[in-house]
């Protein structure tokens, strides 16, 4: 243990070190480590509040939540927003990925989906309250397929979702090999336990 220790604590100095002489490399560390065990952050305050996954929590913090969520992008990522008011279970899915350390910038790849869709949401997932399964990574992107988490959610969130990637992709230019950052807004609506056979959505609206 003695040598575990005094091989150890020199890292940890030098890291420390680094963080504070290159701030920016202190940012990338702590993002690091919170991919690594997975999380959350909140952005902003009031209406223009958003979630995204520690581990990407970096990529805004270039931009104000204001500039970021009327451009839908930081810089040169471009963001995939959902909105928790009308996919509370949706948005469930994906922030408890994030804790589990899924990623939360993912990149378009519609040759790997035939593959992903083999291996994710299959027939024999269970769909206890009638629901359908959703899967986080999309299996529309490189990250998805086999350890996607899988989720039950109303079919209507179902079909709020497909349209939502499948209009981001095409009104926001994302094309295949392009990455992307997964936002959710109004994360006080996420869902607080598994879906129950009730749509509780405060707007059911997918537009």
């Amino acid at each position: 243990m003695a040598k575990k220790a005094g091989v150890l604590l020199p890292a940890v100095v030098l890291v420390a070190a680094a963080a504070l002489v290159v701030p920016d490399l202190g940012a990338q560390i702590g993002d690091a480590v919170s991919g690594f065990f997975g999380g959350v952050e909140l952005v902003g305050e009031g209406d223009k509040q958003f979630m995204v996954a520690a581990s990407s929590s970096s990529q805004v913090r270039r931009c104000t939540p204001e500039q970021s969520l009327t451009q839908e992008a930081c810089d040169n990522l471009k963001f995939v927003i959902f909105d928790a008011r009308k996919m509370p279970f949706i948005t469930r899915n994906i922030s408890t990925a994030w804790k589990a350390a899924k990623p939360g910038v993912l990149t378009k790849d519609s040759t790997a989906e035939p593959g992903n869709r083999k291996v994710v949401c299959l027939r024999s997932f269970p769909r206890t309250n009638g629901g359908q399964c959703d899967e986080y990574p999309f299996a529309s992107t490189r990250e998805g397929g086999a350890g996607a988490q899988e989720m039950e959610v109303p079919p209507r969130e179902n079909a709020c979702q497909g349209g939502t990637l499948g209009a981001k992709y095409g009104a926001g230019g994302i094309r295949d090999g392009d990455s992307f950052l997964v936002v959710i807004t109004h994360p006080d609506s996420i869902a607080q336990g598994p879906y129950q056979g009730v749509d509780i959505a405060r707007d059911v609206a997918c537009g």
